[in-house]
């Protein structure tokens, strides 16, 4: 489809939208300012009253971004940069996409339902259909008291819906793209199916390759993927809720030689995951059972039909998380408890079978939070967690951390806080067991530390009328920070350390429009040791714009998302998407979605463009329309 056509398609759908008579809108994402989070300190709590900096998201406002992922909704989020090395953020073997808070390299932990999902530091949320989501809570900061590794950049909790509309969705776009799903609820069971092709691109790589390992210069075509999802829920009471998620994956890529446009390598990817949970709330009694297993199997073939690498990778992790809350006069007091294995098993059956593992760590954690009430507007929270984990060869980790924070209303509709926490995070197996050597053989990277810092943080809140500011100040000084090296081996850094301030307005302007504005300014830098200069990791300007327009019948949203001054040389990106929606009848809604509008060949990871694996870019502008209905 070229530009032209492409132009006046979009007009025309945005000038028949507008127009279209009606009187009323039912799919509109809920515009609320007095939002309700539970992930910060464990408890509910509303903002204005939470001493962090927080982001919640219904998941009709992520699905208005025109995503239908999780993790491709996200890079619409203030002080989210996402980076990924496939078209919609799809994981692709051990390159999942990357999801970064405050420029801390696997310093984000994400949770389901308050059980994490991240496994060897990696998350697949390609794999997370906003259909299921009600909504998604971002807490920016060190959360390792109350959540332990993984959390010193922030976290984020996606909390899936308990109970759902008898609906069925259908869509097609372009590239072939396709989106199926059905949703049921009888009684007490909920039960979620889709299916989604992702259509293919050209030339989403741009590699020089490499003349000492035998690489041409080269790009990537993506030519096809598919996704199968199975949720259910059931809800055995007002306290027990189970949920069971399998999900498949599939995609194949293909790699051409720029000198000639031959076929030099082919891709193939498949994942099956499965994440199953029990949660249990108790008046002031939680308790979450969680477990998430995982195997994918992946290959690079080149063009006479052998196999120039093929893995297969099991990794799974499971536990049991819970926590009493008391409530002693003007005190609360919070105790709870974490147990939890990992395990990982992977074998690379080219040139000869080489085992990775079988690899497993157990963890052992008690945290406690005091929350001292001095007045109805001013509180002090202390929190401390002792962590101990120990891996299959009998190595312990030991971590004591303590966490300060104070929160003082400023009349009824301000609030100011405070937040002084340590943070820490285990080196993931792929960390403590690669790279390979020469001879293919594995080693063991033992003498890994993990890294481990202070973040701090202080932050003010205002609702207006019709609107809501926030604004907030960071540090983050970290010592033994892992990444790799020139020579691509994992090792612990001397320091890493990032500042900056965060910014959203969100405002509803009147009945038909409202939009949120918001960004970040960092400077995220590491040193490899004491005499080494800093270098920069990621970007240090990103911002977001989301403007909504609703009319009767009519929704229209615009999101986009501007990253700047990032590292390595990579091009500073604009994504833009435009949703708009047309409820037909009280149970039938027309959708379409344009995704990118100005068809921008963005760079989506940081690769510097003279290293082989080179940029990696999003799709061109796609066009979507669908219908859902309710019954």
């Amino acid at each position: 489809m070229n530009k032209k056509l492409s132009k006046m398609i979009c007009t025309a759908l945005a000038v028949g939208f507008v127009a279209a008579p009606g009187v009323y809108a039912e799919e509109a994402a809920e515009f609320s300012l007095d939002k309700v989070v539970v992930t910060a300190l464990r408890a509910e709590t509303k903002e204005l009253d939470t001493p962090a900096s927080v982001t919640v998201k219904t998941g009709e406002e992520l699905k208005a971004t025109g995503a239908t992922t999780v993790i491709d909704a996200l890079q619409f989020v203030e002080g989210i940069n996402i980076y990924s090395q496939n078209p919609y953020g799809q994981s692709a073997g051990r390159m999942s996409s990357e999801l970064v808070i405050r420029g801390a390299k696997k310093g984000t932990l994400i949770m389901v339902n308050g059980a994490p999902i991240n496994m060897n530091g990696n998350v697949q949320l390609d794999n997370i259909l906003l259909e299921n989501v009600e909504k998604v809570e971002v807490v920016r900061g060190a959360g390792s008291v109350m959540y332990g590794s993984d959390a010193f950049g922030g976290v984020i909790n996606i909390i899936t819906k308990k109970q759902v509309n008898n609906s069925f969705t259908t869509s097609a776009g372009t590239n072939g793209k396709q989106n199926h799903s059905l949703n049921l609820q009888t009684g007490k069971l909920a039960f979620s199916t889709s299916f989604s092709k992702l259509g293919d691109a050209d030339k989403i790589t741009d590699s020089p390759g490499s003349s000492m390992m035998g690489v041409p210069a080269n790009w990537s075509n993506f030519i096809g993927g598919e996704k199968r999802s199975l949720t259910t829920t059931y809800r055995f009471d007002d306290k027990l809720t189970f949920n069971y998620t399998h999900l498949e994956d599939e995609m194949d890529k293909e790699t051409r030689r720029k000198s000639d446009n031959t076929l030099y390598q082919l891709y193939n990817d498949k994942e099956n995951l499965d994440r199953v949970g029990f949660n249990y709330v108790d008046g002031d009694w939680k308790a979450n059972l969680y477990g998430s297993f995982r195997e994918l199997d992946y290959y690079t073939k080149n063009t006479n039909g052998t196999y120039a690498s093929k893995v297969n990778l099991k990794s799974n992790k499971y536990g049991v998380d819970t926590n009493k809350i008391w409530q002693d006069g003007s005190r609360q007091y919070l105790v709870g408890l974490t147990l939890d294995k990992e395990t990982y098993d992977q074998i690379t059956f080219y040139p000869t079978a080489v085992p990775k593992g079988n690899y497993d760590r157990s963890a052992v954690s008690l945290y406690t939070q005091l929350t001292q009430d001095f007045s109805s507007s001013q509180k002090l929270i202390v929190g401390l967690r002792g962590q101990t984990s120990e891996d299959e060869n009998g190595k312990t980790y030991e971590q004591l951390l303590p966490q300060f924070q104070y929160n003082q209303r400023v009349g009824e509709d301000s609030s100011w806080f405070v937040n002084a926490g340590k943070a820490f995070r285990l080196p993931t197996f792929t960390e403590l067991y690669a790279p390979f050597t020469t001879q293919n053989r594995f080693y063991s990277n033992s003498a890994l530390k993990p890294e481990s810092g202070w973040t701090y943080e202080t932050g003010w809140k205002k609702h207006t009328e019709t609107g809501l500011l926030k604004l907030t100040l960071f540090a983050m000084d970290f010592k033994d920070h892992i990444d790799t090296d020139p020579g691509s081996k994992f090792q612990n850094f001397k320091n890493f350390k990032n500042e900056g301030f965060e910014a959203s307005f969100e405002q509803k302007l009147s009945d038909k429009y409202s939009y949120i504005v918001g960004g970040s300014y960092s400077n995220p830098r590491q040193q490899l040791n004491s005499t080494a200069n800093w270098t920069r990791t990621y970007s240090r300007i990103q911002s977001n714009l989301v403007l909504r327009y609703t009319q009767d019948r009519i929704t229209a949203n615009l999101s986009a998302n501007y990253i700047a001054d990032r590292a390595n040389d990579a091009p500073n990106a604009f994504p833009v998407n435009l949703m708009l929606n047309y409820q037909a009848t009280p149970d039938t809604l027309i959708f379409t979605t344009v995704r990118n509008i100005f068809d921008r060949h963005d760079v989506t990871t940081n690769n510097t463009p003279n290293t082989m694996s080179g940029y990696f870019y999003g799709m061109p502008r796609t066009f979507e329309i669908g219908i859902k209905h309710s019954f």
